[in-house]
């Protein structure tokens, strides 16, 4: 029976250090709407999504604006 109980009481504890560890993650940072780049990227994915493939491959690789912006633009102009 107190196997039992110590089994649960570290269980118990397990998660609730696992629990204090993702709190703390905030994940990527949202892109940056109003960028330039953002807006550059975003014409491109829709010029992609509407079968003409556009997409500047530096600034894919190297800007993060620009790759959320492209990929925003070709999945919210599909089928438009």
């Amino acid at each position: 029976m107190w196997k039992a109980t110590i089994l649960t009481g570290v269980t118990i504890f397990l998660f609730s250090l696992s629990g204090c560890g993702m709190s703390n993650s905030q994940g990527p940072a949202p892109a940056n709407v109003n960028s330039p780049n953002y807006q550059n990227g975003y014409q491109d994915g829709c010029s992609t999504a509407h079968g003409d493939y556009t997409k500047n491959h530096e600034l894919f690789k190297s800007d993060r604006d620009y790759y959320d912006g492209w990929f925003a633009g070709r999945s919210g102009c599909q089928g438009k």
